[in-house]
């Protein structure tokens, strides 16, 4: 079963809703065309060694597990950078994910480097 998406840049601009659409592949939701991937990219993962290279990045992307649930609170684009940030589920456990993109252009056609987290740090009220 797919996981719920509430997402933020939906009917927005074409380069938030592209750097939203990366964001969810990278978190095993949707396609992401290899082609996309500059062939010298770099996937920086919390503790995890970086992945480097487009043909690694991609055998990582056949072994992801998509959460639950995500929701997408903020997407941010400037130049050849985007970040996407919000909230996920896996079973009973709320995390809170960032994905920061850098492109090799302005055009935004191809990653040069993404950096992930997830957290466990929720909401703190007060």
């Amino acid at each position: 079963m797919p996981p719920k998406v509430i997402r933020k840049a939906e009917g927005r601009a074409r380069k938030d809703a592209r750097a939203e659409d990366i964001a969810l592949a990278f978190m095993g939701v949707g396609p992401l065309p290899v082609d996309m991937i500059a062939d010298d990219a770099i996937w920086e993962r919390g503790q995890d060694a970086p992945t480097a290279g487009r043909l690694a990045i991609a055998k990582v992307f056949e072994a992801l597990t998509a959460p639950d649930t995500i929701t997408v609170d903020q997407v941010v684009t400037h130049g050849k950078a985007a970040s996407v940030s919000g909230r996920l589920t896996r079973g009973a456990q709320e995390r809170i994910f960032c994905h920061v993109i850098r492109h090799t252009s302005e055009a935004a056609t191809q990653i040069a480097q993404i950096v992930s987290f997830e957290h466990t740090g929720g909401r703190q009220d007060g």
